[in-house]
């Protein structure tokens, strides 16, 4: 599977480099990122050369998952609110990446058929 970006790409946007602690959960974070990534993008792009902007979003999305603690599904800051739940994370593409790689996805529109109007017959 194509990967679109890698650790190093991480930590540049991170501005730190990855503690070794980090680096095995910042690959599968990067798998899959990259799996969501590829699922969500059904048009036509160049797998062998995909575009720039699915490098910065894969990098956006590994991240924003990075700041999130495993098994918690949201934090509410004042009175104190967490949520557990049963998955390790709610790992998805985030509706700003989706936003971003929307010209990307393949659309279903419609065509209408409609024939043109016919001339009354005088009869």
């Amino acid at each position: 599977m194509t990967r679109f970006c890698t650790a190093a790409d991480v930590a540049v946007r991170l501005g730190r480099p990855l503690a070794d602690d980090e680096t095995p959960r910042v690959e599968a974070l990067i798998e899959d990122t990259s799996a969501f990534i590829a699922d969500y993008c059904t048009g036509t792009w160049d797998r062998d050369n995909p575009p720039g902007l699915f490098l910065a979003v894969a990098c956006a999305e590994v991240i924003r998952n990075l700041s999130t603690t495993p098994g918690v599904l949201m934090e509410k800051t004042g009175e104190l609110e967490v949520q557990f739940g049963a998955a390790a994370s709610a790992l998805g593409l985030s509706l700003a990446a989706k936003d971003a790689l929307s010209r990307y996805r393949r659309r279903a529109g419609t065509i209408a058929l409609n024939s043109p109007p016919q001339e009354p017959s005088c009869e």
